[in-house]
């Protein structure tokens, strides 16, 4: 609205100014006359180009605003919710204690089940489905990744096989109504994944040898099926068919039973 009223404005500022200029030709008195003229004369150059500017200036902005609404409507389209710059300060505690299904791909795991062993506890007391992946204690990439961790490939081991000991522990002091499924990769994860059936979180992984801050990525479930969170979901469908099932805990008619393969 202030843009149309800054055009009608100056517009009519440059009427008056043409209206002026005609008016001095009847103007016999010539101090009057000169003064209208020259009168006239700086508000039609100040009017016309203070309406050229902001026709320029419309168009710059009207331009950046489009640019700004095609990146919007690409970060909309495929589900990007937000980025937090730091993963270690996204509570993942509503995803493990509300999703009906929950896909975890890590590389270990160790530090991210302690944090959360409460909130797993609470998840396999629901009738809930959740599949763990880490990476393979006999893969061949132990021994790249610890070099990669600055640790020796014995303790990357021992942290995996304690991964799997936490869950275990969590399921076994739930009240056994969910599911666990716990799988060794075939290959290693090139991100961490947190698939629910509405939400995809992932966290990359840094090429550089080393441990940094890495950040998170959220992502919502939308209608295009090239967006994130149908590739997160074709790959952990691929998974769950290469992967080695570790051990698999699930109640049926509230009997647990443990299935080791």
């Amino acid at each position: 609205m202030k843009y149309v009223t800054y055009y009608i404005v100056f517009s009519i500022l440059l009427i008056l100014a043409l209206l002026g200029s005609l008016g001095a030709v009847y103007i016999t008195n010539s101090g009057w006359k000169s003064f209208i003229s020259n009168l006239s004369g700086t508000l039609i150059v100040g009017a016309s180009l203070s309406i050229l500017f902001k026709i320029f200036q419309d168009r710059e902005n009207d331009h950046r605003l489009r640019e700004l609404f095609r990146i919007h409507d690409s970060i909309d389209d495929l589900g990007l919710v937000e980025i937090y710059a730091d993963s270690s300060t996204y509570s993942f505690s509503d995803i493990i204690q509300n999703a009906n299904s929950l896909s975890i791909v890590m590389n270990d795991g160790k530090r991210w089940v302690g944090n959360n062993s409460v909130h797993l506890r609470n998840r396999f007391s629901k009738k809930t489905e959740t599949f763990f992946f880490t990476l393979d204690p006999e893969s061949q990439f132990i021994v790249t990744l610890a070099e990669k961790l600055k640790c020796s490939p014995e303790t990357l081991k021992e942290k995996i096989y304690e991964t799997w000991t936490l869950l275990e522990t969590c399921y076994n002091e739930s009240e056994q109504n969910g599911t666990l499924r716990i799988y060794a990769l075939k290959t290693f994860p090139t991100r961490s994944i947190f698939l629910t059936e509405e939400k995809l979180i992932e966290t990359p992984y840094q090429t550089a040898s080393g441990r940094v801050i890495i950040p998170a990525f959220i992502y919502k479930k939308v209608c295009r099926k090239d967006a994130p969170f149908f590739f997160a979901q074709n790959d952990i469908e691929a998974l769950k068919i290469e992967s080695t099932p570790h051990k698999a805990y699930y109640a049926e008619s509230h009997c647990f039973r443990k299935s080791e393969k």
